[in-house]
Protein backbone atom coordinates (compact mmCIF):
# COMPACT_ATOMS: atom_id res chain seq x y z
CA UNK A 1 0.00 0.00 0.00
CA UNK A 2 1.35 3.38 -0.98
CA UNK A 3 0.93 5.03 2.40
CA UNK A 4 2.91 2.34 4.17
CA UNK A 5 5.97 2.81 1.98
CA UNK A 6 6.43 6.53 2.50
CA UNK A 7 9.81 7.29 4.08
CA UNK A 8 10.19 9.02 7.41
CA UNK A 9 12.55 11.96 7.12
CA UNK A 10 13.19 15.29 8.73
CA UNK A 11 11.06 18.07 7.34
CA UNK A 12 10.67 21.76 7.79
CA UNK A 13 7.17 23.04 7.31
CA UNK A 14 5.76 26.32 6.14
CA UNK A 15 2.08 27.17 6.38
CA UNK A 16 -0.36 29.84 5.30
CA UNK A 17 -4.01 30.41 6.21
CA UNK A 18 -6.81 32.47 4.70
CA UNK A 19 -10.59 32.70 4.87
CA UNK A 20 -13.19 34.05 2.46
CA UNK A 21 -16.95 34.53 2.68
CA UNK A 22 -18.71 32.42 0.01
CA UNK A 23 -22.32 32.97 1.11
CA UNK A 24 -24.61 32.98 -1.96
CA UNK A 25 -27.22 35.67 -2.56
CA UNK A 26 -30.54 35.25 -0.79
CA UNK A 27 -32.98 33.40 -3.02
CA UNK A 28 -30.45 30.87 -4.34
CA UNK A 29 -31.79 27.32 -4.43
CA UNK A 30 -30.65 25.30 -1.41
CA UNK A 31 -29.26 21.77 -1.33
CA UNK A 32 -29.63 19.00 1.20
CA UNK A 33 -33.36 18.32 1.18
CA UNK A 34 -35.66 17.67 -1.76
CA UNK A 35 -38.62 18.71 0.42
CA UNK A 36 -37.76 22.41 0.27
CA UNK A 37 -40.28 24.43 -1.72
CA UNK A 38 -38.27 27.56 -2.60
CA UNK A 39 -34.90 29.25 -2.36
CA UNK A 40 -33.19 30.70 0.69
CA UNK A 41 -34.82 33.52 2.63
CA UNK A 42 -31.94 34.73 4.78
CA UNK A 43 -28.56 34.17 6.39
CA UNK A 44 -28.39 32.72 9.89
CA UNK A 45 -24.59 32.49 9.81
CA UNK A 46 -22.27 33.14 6.85
CA UNK A 47 -20.73 30.34 4.80
CA UNK A 48 -16.94 30.39 4.54
CA UNK A 49 -14.09 28.74 2.69
CA UNK A 50 -10.98 28.47 4.87
CA UNK A 51 -7.68 27.59 3.21
CA UNK A 52 -4.69 25.92 4.82
CA UNK A 53 -1.53 25.60 2.69
CA UNK A 54 1.29 23.42 4.00
CA UNK A 55 4.72 23.20 2.36
CA UNK A 56 7.30 20.54 3.10
CA UNK A 57 10.48 20.84 1.07
CA UNK A 58 9.48 20.85 -2.60
CA UNK A 59 6.03 19.43 -1.86
CA UNK A 60 2.89 21.26 -0.83
CA UNK A 61 -0.83 20.79 -0.38
CA UNK A 62 -3.72 23.25 -0.23
CA UNK A 63 -6.74 22.24 1.86
CA UNK A 64 -9.90 24.23 1.18
CA UNK A 65 -12.59 23.55 3.78
CA UNK A 66 -16.02 24.80 2.74
CA UNK A 67 -19.36 25.34 4.46
CA UNK A 68 -21.08 23.65 1.53
CA UNK A 69 -22.97 20.45 0.82
CA UNK A 70 -20.56 19.54 -2.00
CA UNK A 71 -18.29 21.29 -4.47
CA UNK A 72 -16.53 20.24 -7.67
CA UNK A 73 -13.87 22.28 -9.45
CA UNK A 74 -11.16 21.54 -11.99
CA UNK A 75 -9.77 25.08 -11.82
CA UNK A 76 -7.94 24.86 -8.53
CA UNK A 77 -4.84 22.95 -9.62
CA UNK A 78 -2.84 19.96 -8.48
CA UNK A 79 -2.37 19.06 -4.82
CA UNK A 80 -5.54 20.96 -3.94
CA UNK A 81 -8.35 19.37 -1.93
CA UNK A 82 -11.80 20.94 -1.73
CA UNK A 83 -13.43 19.45 1.35
CA UNK A 84 -17.10 20.25 2.01
CA UNK A 85 -18.60 19.97 5.46
CA UNK A 86 -21.84 18.71 3.82
CA UNK A 87 -24.07 21.20 5.59
CA UNK A 88 -27.68 20.69 4.55
CA UNK A 89 -28.33 24.42 4.86
CA UNK A 90 -26.11 25.60 2.04
CA UNK A 91 -26.74 26.13 -1.68
CA UNK A 92 -26.90 23.75 -4.58
CA UNK A 93 -23.49 23.98 -6.25
CA UNK A 94 -22.28 22.12 -9.32
CA UNK A 95 -25.82 21.10 -10.35
CA UNK A 96 -26.73 24.72 -11.12
CA UNK A 97 -23.40 26.21 -12.22
CA UNK A 98 -24.84 29.61 -11.31
CA UNK A 99 -22.90 32.89 -11.39
CA UNK A 100 -22.39 32.44 -7.63
CA UNK A 101 -20.63 29.12 -8.31
CA UNK A 102 -18.03 30.72 -10.55
CA UNK A 103 -17.59 33.56 -8.07
CA UNK A 104 -17.01 31.03 -5.27
CA UNK A 105 -14.29 29.36 -7.35
CA UNK A 106 -12.66 32.75 -7.96
CA UNK A 107 -12.74 33.51 -4.24
CA UNK A 108 -11.13 30.16 -3.42
CA UNK A 109 -8.33 30.88 -5.88
CA UNK A 110 -7.84 34.29 -4.28
CA UNK A 111 -7.78 32.71 -0.82
CA UNK A 112 -5.10 30.25 -1.87
CA UNK A 113 -3.02 33.13 -3.21
CA UNK A 114 -3.53 35.06 0.04
CA UNK A 115 -2.50 32.05 2.13
CA UNK A 116 0.65 31.60 0.05
CA UNK A 117 1.59 35.25 0.44
CA UNK A 118 1.42 34.96 4.23
CA UNK A 119 3.44 31.75 4.66
CA UNK A 120 5.33 31.30 7.91
CA UNK A 121 7.70 28.73 9.38
CA UNK A 122 5.46 26.25 11.15
CA UNK A 123 5.38 23.28 13.45
CA UNK A 124 2.62 20.69 13.24
CA UNK A 125 1.10 18.75 16.12
CA UNK A 126 -1.70 16.22 16.25
CA UNK A 127 -4.09 14.99 18.90
CA UNK A 128 -7.13 12.73 19.01
CA UNK A 129 -9.92 11.66 21.29
CA UNK A 130 -13.48 10.34 21.26
CA UNK A 131 -16.84 12.07 21.57
CA UNK A 132 -20.31 10.66 20.87
CA UNK A 133 -22.51 13.14 19.05
CA UNK A 134 -24.21 10.96 16.44
CA UNK A 135 -25.46 7.51 15.50
CA UNK A 136 -25.49 5.15 12.53
CA UNK A 137 -28.74 5.77 10.67
CA UNK A 138 -28.87 2.30 9.11
CA UNK A 139 -30.61 -0.26 11.32
CA UNK A 140 -29.71 -3.94 11.11
CA UNK A 141 -33.15 -4.69 9.61
CA UNK A 142 -32.55 -2.24 6.78
CA UNK A 143 -34.75 0.55 8.12
CA UNK A 144 -33.54 4.13 8.25
CA UNK A 145 -33.05 5.68 11.70
CA UNK A 146 -32.88 9.39 11.00
CA UNK A 147 -33.21 10.83 14.51
CA UNK A 148 -31.99 9.46 17.85
CA UNK A 149 -32.61 12.16 20.47
CA UNK A 150 -32.28 9.52 23.22
CA UNK A 151 -28.68 8.83 22.10
CA UNK A 152 -29.27 5.07 21.97
CA UNK A 153 -26.27 2.96 20.89
CA UNK A 154 -25.78 2.09 17.22
CA UNK A 155 -23.25 0.20 15.08
CA UNK A 156 -20.92 0.68 13.30
CA UNK A 157 -19.81 4.04 14.66
CA UNK A 158 -16.52 5.90 15.00
CA UNK A 159 -16.47 8.60 17.70
CA UNK A 160 -12.87 9.58 16.87
CA UNK A 161 -12.12 13.26 16.61
CA UNK A 162 -8.72 14.31 15.25
CA UNK A 163 -7.11 17.72 15.55
CA UNK A 164 -4.12 18.95 13.54
CA UNK A 165 -2.55 22.02 15.15
CA UNK A 166 -0.41 24.49 13.20
CA UNK A 167 1.85 26.78 15.23
CA UNK A 168 4.27 29.52 14.23
CA UNK A 169 7.88 29.97 15.37
CA UNK A 170 6.73 31.74 18.53
CA UNK A 171 4.60 28.75 19.48
CA UNK A 172 1.34 30.58 18.81
CA UNK A 173 -1.49 28.42 17.49
CA UNK A 174 -2.46 29.73 14.08
CA UNK A 175 -4.86 27.01 12.92
CA UNK A 176 -6.69 23.95 14.22
CA UNK A 177 -7.99 21.47 11.66
CA UNK A 178 -10.71 19.19 13.03
CA UNK A 179 -11.74 15.88 11.46
CA UNK A 180 -14.97 14.24 12.66
CA UNK A 181 -17.65 12.07 11.06
CA UNK A 182 -21.23 13.26 11.47
CA UNK A 183 -23.82 14.76 9.12
CA UNK A 184 -24.44 18.51 9.59
CA UNK A 185 -28.20 18.02 9.44
CA UNK A 186 -29.50 19.35 12.74
CA UNK A 187 -31.24 22.01 10.67
CA UNK A 188 -33.99 20.36 8.68
CA UNK A 189 -35.85 21.03 5.41
CA UNK A 190 -38.02 23.68 7.06
CA UNK A 191 -34.96 25.89 7.52
CA UNK A 192 -34.47 28.35 4.66
CA UNK A 193 -31.61 30.34 6.14
CA UNK A 194 -28.02 29.66 5.14
CA UNK A 195 -26.01 28.07 7.92
CA UNK A 196 -22.84 26.04 8.38
CA UNK A 197 -24.79 23.97 10.95
CA UNK A 198 -22.79 22.53 13.87
CA UNK A 199 -19.33 22.81 12.18
CA UNK A 200 -19.82 26.58 12.10
CA UNK A 201 -20.71 26.64 15.80
CA UNK A 202 -17.67 24.45 16.49
CA UNK A 203 -15.45 26.86 14.62
CA UNK A 204 -16.77 29.83 16.55
CA UNK A 205 -16.21 28.04 19.86
CA UNK A 206 -12.60 27.08 19.10
CA UNK A 207 -11.73 30.54 17.80
CA UNK A 208 -13.24 32.17 20.87
CA UNK A 209 -11.01 30.06 23.12
CA UNK A 210 -7.84 30.41 20.99
CA UNK A 211 -7.63 34.07 19.92
CA UNK A 212 -5.89 34.58 16.60
CA UNK A 213 -6.37 31.00 15.42
CA UNK A 214 -8.55 29.82 12.56
CA UNK A 215 -10.49 26.59 12.94
CA UNK A 216 -11.17 24.34 9.97
CA UNK A 217 -13.56 21.39 9.76
CA UNK A 218 -13.03 18.38 7.51
CA UNK A 219 -15.86 15.88 7.40
CA UNK A 220 -15.03 12.21 7.88
CA UNK A 221 -16.81 9.08 6.68
CA UNK A 222 -20.24 10.41 7.61
CA UNK A 223 -22.32 8.85 4.83
CA UNK A 224 -24.33 6.82 7.35
CA UNK A 225 -23.80 8.91 10.51
CA UNK A 226 -26.49 11.37 11.65
CA UNK A 227 -26.47 13.73 14.65
CA UNK A 228 -28.61 12.60 17.56
CA UNK A 229 -30.79 15.67 16.99
CA UNK A 230 -31.18 15.22 13.25
CA UNK A 231 -33.77 17.60 11.73
CA UNK A 232 -34.47 19.31 15.03
CA UNK A 233 -37.90 21.03 15.29
CA UNK A 234 -37.95 24.65 14.18
CA UNK A 235 -38.38 26.11 17.67
CA UNK A 236 -35.13 24.62 18.96
CA UNK A 237 -33.07 23.88 15.84
CA UNK A 238 -30.56 26.71 16.11
CA UNK A 239 -30.11 26.14 19.84
CA UNK A 240 -29.44 22.43 19.22
CA UNK A 241 -26.99 23.32 16.47
CA UNK A 242 -25.06 25.67 18.74
CA UNK A 243 -25.01 23.17 21.59
CA UNK A 244 -23.56 20.38 19.45
CA UNK A 245 -20.98 22.65 17.87
CA UNK A 246 -19.94 24.06 21.23
CA UNK A 247 -19.62 20.59 22.71
CA UNK A 248 -17.36 19.50 19.88
CA UNK A 249 -15.36 22.73 19.98
CA UNK A 250 -14.81 22.56 23.74
CA UNK A 251 -13.75 18.94 23.47
CA UNK A 252 -11.26 19.73 20.71
CA UNK A 253 -9.69 22.48 22.81
CA UNK A 254 -9.45 20.06 25.75
CA UNK A 255 -7.39 17.52 23.80
CA UNK A 256 -4.92 20.01 22.35
CA UNK A 257 -2.77 19.86 25.47
CA UNK A 258 -1.89 16.22 24.75
CA UNK A 259 -0.88 16.88 21.13
CA UNK A 260 2.27 15.23 19.77
CA UNK A 261 4.67 16.57 17.13
CA UNK A 262 4.19 15.70 13.47
CA UNK A 263 7.49 14.86 11.77
CA UNK A 264 8.48 13.61 8.36
CA UNK A 265 8.38 14.88 4.80
CA UNK A 266 5.04 15.39 3.09
CA UNK A 267 4.29 12.98 0.26
CA UNK A 268 1.08 12.88 -1.77
CA UNK A 269 -0.38 10.68 -4.47
CA UNK A 270 -3.49 11.24 -6.58
CA UNK A 271 -5.26 9.25 -9.26
CA UNK A 272 -8.62 8.71 -10.93
CA UNK A 273 -10.26 5.32 -10.37
CA UNK A 274 -13.23 3.69 -12.08
CA UNK A 275 -15.67 2.49 -9.45
CA UNK A 276 -19.16 1.01 -9.54
CA UNK A 277 -22.01 3.48 -9.61
CA UNK A 278 -23.92 3.09 -6.33
CA UNK A 279 -27.24 3.82 -8.03
CA UNK A 280 -26.55 1.85 -11.22
CA UNK A 281 -24.17 -1.03 -10.33
CA UNK A 282 -23.79 -2.05 -13.98
CA UNK A 283 -22.05 1.27 -14.70
CA UNK A 284 -18.70 2.62 -13.62
CA UNK A 285 -17.84 6.21 -12.82
CA UNK A 286 -14.41 7.91 -12.59
CA UNK A 287 -13.59 9.43 -9.20
CA UNK A 288 -10.45 11.26 -8.18
CA UNK A 289 -8.86 10.62 -4.81
CA UNK A 290 -5.73 11.79 -3.02
CA UNK A 291 -3.63 10.14 -0.33
CA UNK A 292 -0.81 11.70 1.64
CA UNK A 293 1.42 11.32 4.65
CA UNK A 294 3.83 13.26 6.82
CA UNK A 295 6.39 10.54 7.42
CA UNK A 296 4.73 7.98 9.66
CA UNK A 297 3.26 10.62 11.97
CA UNK A 298 0.09 11.39 10.11
CA UNK A 299 -1.59 10.17 6.94
CA UNK A 300 -4.85 10.92 5.18
CA UNK A 301 -7.02 9.85 2.26
CA UNK A 302 -9.52 12.17 0.56
CA UNK A 303 -12.58 10.79 -1.24
CA UNK A 304 -15.48 12.49 -3.04
CA UNK A 305 -19.09 11.62 -2.33
CA UNK A 306 -20.39 10.16 0.92
CA UNK A 307 -18.08 7.39 2.21
CA UNK A 308 -19.66 5.36 5.00
CA UNK A 309 -18.00 5.14 8.38
CA UNK A 310 -16.76 1.61 7.59
CA UNK A 311 -14.32 3.15 5.11
CA UNK A 312 -12.94 5.34 7.89
CA UNK A 313 -12.57 2.42 10.30
CA UNK A 314 -10.92 0.23 7.66
CA UNK A 315 -8.53 2.97 6.55
CA UNK A 316 -7.38 3.61 10.11
CA UNK A 317 -6.92 -0.12 10.76
CA UNK A 318 -4.82 -0.68 7.65
CA UNK A 319 -2.44 2.28 7.86
CA UNK A 320 0.82 2.16 9.78
CA UNK A 321 0.76 5.86 10.59
CA UNK A 322 0.46 6.93 14.21
CA UNK A 323 -2.55 9.04 13.24
CA UNK A 324 -4.84 8.86 10.23
CA UNK A 325 -7.80 10.80 8.88
CA UNK A 326 -10.34 9.99 6.20
CA UNK A 327 -11.52 13.12 4.41
CA UNK A 328 -15.02 12.54 3.05
CA UNK A 329 -16.90 14.85 0.67
CA UNK A 330 -13.52 15.96 -0.73
CA UNK A 331 -12.92 16.64 -4.40
CA UNK A 332 -9.43 16.32 -5.89
CA UNK A 333 -7.55 14.95 -8.88
CA UNK A 334 -10.42 15.15 -11.38
CA UNK A 335 -13.24 12.74 -12.10
CA UNK A 336 -16.82 13.24 -10.95
CA UNK A 337 -18.65 13.56 -7.67
CA UNK A 338 -19.62 10.08 -6.50
CA UNK A 339 -23.24 9.44 -5.59
CA UNK A 340 -24.82 12.50 -7.18
CA UNK A 341 -25.63 14.30 -3.90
Amino acid sequence: MLLLSLPLSAAEYRAGIARIDITPPIGHEMGGYAARKHGSTGIHDPLYATVLVIESGANSIALITCDLRSFVSTRLGNNTLISSSHTHSGPLTWELRSPWYTQAEDKMLDAIATAKKSMFAATLEISSGEIYLGHNRHKANGEMWWRNAEALPSHPLDPTVNALIIKDEQGKTRAVLVNYACHPSILGPDNYEYSADYPGAMRREIESQIPGAMALFIQGGAGDINPFHDKEPVATQFQAMEEMGQRLGKYVVSILKKAKPVTGALRTYSEVLDVKNRWRPDEKIPIGWTAGAFGNSFCFAALPGEPFVEFQLTFRAKTECANSMLFGYSYSAGGVWAGGV
